[in-house]
């Protein structure tokens, strides 16, 4: 019997490491107490490793691959491409995550879906900047057909951006589970391989800074309350003085500082600001190791609203948000934090 395809398409980390966990927890035998939101979704396809057509562009392609999915590249803007992937593709159903303003390919898969009376399911990652995924560049807004979110606090904020409630589903937190599974598989030498990649000494205290591409998104007209060089620079000065850090007190001098790059910042987009402090504490930038195994070999990680933080919390780690962010928002951390290899 025919069986019409499964469209996914992401491009961002954040949706990408969502919408892997829901096709792994999708593809795997369910849980008798999974949650009814999820359930709905399992009912809405046959899923299958060969139903699924996955399109991604970079930087979610690669993350596809590492997880064993195989994604072509996609790179079709508006919707006529979108109606040309549609037809291509046979989908009978869409999902996808959300992206920034500068990509309006999910919106663009959204809109024909429903010329075409293909339901769209989309994947939340976290609360940051939400109701700008679903605003089109000229102003206008579109819904797909089904959100799915992690929990009912994550429900009502989506609710309170306009979202139409019989739209959200409760799938509970599919990727920081999946990102505990792997964590708790780590051995302390895979931990102590990427401190020693970082040029770190086995005493150092280890701060990660994990960086955001909103200079570059500026570009595109997205707007946002912070600079992410401007905050590293203070940061960077506090901790070369030697001052604290949330209560933190660090000694410079047995410090490192770890530039996590964000997959679309500029090359060397710090570099004024290491050259600065660089003959005062130890920086270096590095996207070694996988997210995962970056936050276990962290002492401490601070950065303004990344979804890196949202997960180093969730790993049980030290995270300071240099902008305020709530980190709880929206999130069900107390029902996932566990102990984890240091």
């Amino acid at each position: 019997m025919y069986a019409p395809s499964i469209l996914v398409f992401s491009r961002d980390p954040g949706p990408t490491n969502s919408l892997i966990a829901t096709l792994e927890t999708l593809l795997a035998i369910p849980a008798g107490d999974e949650p009814p939101g999820l359930s709905e979704l399992r009912r809405a396809a046959p899923w299958t490793i060969g139903n699924l057509k996955i399109f991604a562009r970079a930087p979610g392609e690669s993350l596809w691959r590492s997880a064993g999915f195989t994604a072509s590249v996609w790179e079709g803007d508006g919707d006529f491409a979108a109606e040309r992937l549609l037809s291509e593709t046979g989908a009978g159903l869409v999902l996808t995550g959300t992206s920034d303003l500068d990509e309006s390919g999910d919106r663009a898969i959204w809109r024909v879906a429903r010329k075409r009376l293909i339901q769209s399911h989309v994947v939340l990652d976290h609360p940051a900047n939400l109701a700008k995924r679903f605003v089109e560049q000229g102003g206008s807004i579109v819904w797909p057909d089904f959100l799915y979110v992690p929990d009912a606090t994550f429900a009502g904020r989506l609710a309170e951006i306009g979202a139409p409630r019989e739209r959200i589903r409760i799938v509970g937190e599919l990727h920081h589970a999946r990102l505990l599974r792997i964590a708790n598989s780590r051995k302390p030498e895979e931990i102590a391989a990427v401190r020693k990649i970082w040029n770190a000494k086995p005493s150092d205290f280890i701060v990660l800074f994990a960086s955001e591409c909103a200079r570059e998104m500026r570009v595109s007209g997205q707007t946002f309350s912070f600079d992410e060089v401007e905050e590293f620079e203070l940061l960077s000065c506090c901790l070369a003085r030697g001052e604290e850090l949330n209560g933190l007190s660090i000694d410079p001098r047995k410090l490192t500082v770890i530039v996590r790059p964000h997959p679309r910042d500029r090359i060397d987009k710090y570099a004024g600001v290491i050259e600065k402090y660089g003959g005062q504490i130890h920086i270096e930038v590095s996207a070694e190791g996988s997210p995962d195994l970056a936050l276990l070999a962290a002492d401490l990680v601070v950065g303004m609203e990344s979804s890196l933080l949202y997960e180093a919390a969730v790993l049980g780690r030290r995270v300071v948000s240099l902008i305020g962010h709530d980190l709880s928002e929206g999130k069900s951390f107390s029902n996932l934090r566990r102990k984890v290899p240091t």
